[in-house]
């Protein structure tokens, strides 16, 4: 209760506080939206066709929310952002009490940890599905760790898999790889590889497997072959191997996970290495092997495992470490409530140095409305457009500030409970402001509304609706239609001659490059979106619509498509071909 009661002070009063931000907010949003115009709830549409990125659990725990009275619009995103984040911290509970065997002080502590995670305290305000992904992982790890324990558990055991399952259904395939990898190596730990071919583990791998094909066999029955055939190739096998964004090298998760688990990271230096490598520690990780303590072993080879098969995948972002927070939570505060006096001192005066340095960083942020112009020209321009409208950056330096000090002097920092309610203290205080001053602050820049609800305005005009390059789904949303994307100069060229009136959105750079738009296109606006800046412009003159004989507008397949989404900012190399959005029609098709 205490731990609830926390983050529902971190989170209830940020609900409804700013718009959807740019990428997977806008995306995910209209892909619900789709769901709950269309019915169809099995398969996630993105900009009028099918999203083969994400399943489609996800959103219909966003429909079960939406059925509260007094939630609706972007609201409904916040919540299921804070709901996730809920089930993460009392699973997280539930793993340090039925896992690692921890008592309610130890137990209390690992929920303290993680909401005073500066990295998941942001999660926990951005709408997207890794929280539940998370949560859901968690619960079959607990269930994993104590069927395999037991000779024989259905009770545990299938409940494992068909949480495994569910947890795919949510995100991706991590979802049973993580837990699966987990079970196997505890197994092998053990010494105990004939557990895995007992009778409860082939029924619940049955469960898992038919649940799985369940879903992909009415969506291949639905019509949506090429989807199931997108997901297997380019979702996982492309993604695992040779990733067309957000590839990076092995060492990335070793370079970005200390940053992502601030401010606990900084405890290292101050832990007792070598009494950890002790013959007497060495003596007691190998009697896990025969049961004593095990329930750390698990929590070690579960973030172990998991964390080599992130590193070993081609795509690497730091939200894919999520699912290993509770795990590191757990193992924190147990790391914490042993720190000797002098160990705990140093690692919250450490801490108490950190917030004193954000307080002055803040502090200057504050001050930057009156920073003279020879200052300004130093800075790129989305760094001067985020800056300029920050808000709140006093009273969060103000709040740093405070528990800097009170951390510093007011907290015995040799007794690390106090340090570490000091810091939940800390992380509450500072949630509210930056959630309700500074994060709708930031729309300007983070939310593509102002420009994609224009666009909405020209739609309803009659304006054929087009964007060049631009991520996809970006607009769609807001602008409250789809948008037909277009990837290639030709179709571009191709649209502006069949479409008397246009509105059309683009980088800032590529518009002013385009050396051969026409006279008549104009721009009538002009924003950033995180860190590029894109334009909308329209054309409403009067033309003779190009026939098919004389324009480049690829011909339409067998359905009607449009030209397919591709470049640098495309989701994927092969993504499905869009339909032709009902505003402005062609007459004939072309």
């Amino acid at each position: 209760m205490p731990l609830t009661l926390i983050y529902a002070a971190q989170t209830a009063f940020t609900l409804d506080a700013r718009s959807l931000w740019f990428s997977d907010e806008i995306r995910h949003g209209n892909v619900y939206e789709t769901m709950l115009a269309t019915g169809q709830w099995l398969v996630p549409h993105l900009n009028g066709i099918p999203y083969p990125d994400k399943p489609p659990v996800y959103f219909w725990f966003l429909g079960l929310l939406d059925a509260i009275p007094g939630v609706d619009g972007p609201m409904v995103f916040q919540l299921g952002a804070a709901v996730s984040g809920l089930l993460v911290l009392w699973t997280t509970y539930a793993l340090a009490r039925l896992v690692a065997g921890c008592d309610k002080r130890e137990s209390f502590a690992a929920g303290l940890v993680l909401l005073c995670g500066l990295y998941f305290l942001g999660v926990t305000h951005y709408a997207r599905m890794d929280l539940l992904f998370a949560a859901v992982i968690t619960l079959a790890h607990i269930c994993m760790y104590r069927g395999l324990r037991l000779p024989l558990a259905f009770r545990w055991i299938v409940p494992a898999f068909a949480l495994a399952a569910v947890a795919t259904l949510v995100k991706g395939p991590f979802g049973l790889a993580f837990p699966l990898l987990a079970g196997l190596a505890y197994g092998l730990w053990r010494g105990m590889p004939r557990r895995l071919n007992r009778m409860d583990v082939a029924i619940g791998g049955g469960i898992m497997l038919v649940t799985l094909l369940a879903w992909v066999g009415a969506v291949w029955f639905e019509g949506y072959a090429d989807l199931i055939r997108n997901i297997l190739r380019h979702q996982i096998v492309d993604r695992a191997t040779a990733a067309w964004h957000h590839e990076q090298p092995w060492w990335h998760y070793l370079a970005t996970l200390p940053v992502a688990w601030l401010p606990f990271t900084l405890v290292l230096p101050f832990l007792p290495w070598g009494r950890a490598f002790s013959p007497v520690s060495m003596r007691a990780v190998l009697a896990t092997r025969k049961g004593q303590g095990d329930g750390m072993a698990y929590i070690w080879l579960a973030l172990i495992t998991s964390f080599a098969l992130l590193t070993a995948v081609s795509i690497k972002i730091v939200i894919y470490l999520l699912p290993l927070f509770p795990l590191l939570a757990v193992v924190t505060a147990r790391a914490l409530l042993r720190l000797n006096g002098f160990g705990s001192r140093m690692y919250f005066g450490l801490t108490a140095l950190l917030l004193f340095v954000l307080a002055l960083g803040l502090g200057a942020a504050s001050l930057w409305q009156w920073a003279p112009d020879m200052v300004r020209v130093r800075f790129q321009p989305q760094v001067l457009a985020l800056l300029d409208i920050a808000r709140g950056a006093p009273i969060l330096a103000g709040v740093t500030l405070v528990f800097a000090v009170l951390l510093w002097k007011a907290v015995d920092r040799s007794r690390p409970e106090g340090g570490l309610l000091t810091l939940a203290a800390f992380v509450t205080a500072l949630v509210v402001p930056a959630a309700l001053l500074t994060a709708p602050s930031l729309d300007p820049v983070m939310s593509p509304r102002a420009q994609a609800e224009l666009m909405g305005e020209y739609i309803r005009k009659g304006y054929h609706p087009v964007s060049y390059k631009v991520y996809s789904g970006t607009y769609t949303y807001y602008a409250g239609s789809n948008i037909e994307e277009l990837s290639d100069e030709d179709s571009l060229r191709a649209a502006m001659a069949v479409f008397p009136q246009l509105v059309v959105a683009m980088r800032a750079d590529r518009f002013a490059e385009w050396t051969d738009k026409p006279a008549d296109l104009h721009e009538v606006h002009r924003q950033w979106i995180v860190d590029r800046e894109y334009v909308l412009a329209e054309r409403s003159a009067p033309v003779q619509p190009a026939t098919p004989e004389n324009t480049a507008m690829p011909a339409p397949d067998g359905d009607g498509a449009a030209p397919s989404v591709s470049g640098e900012q495309a989701p994927a190399p092969d993504a499905p071909a869009l339909p032709q959005p009902a505003p402005g029609n062609a007459g004939d098709g072309a």
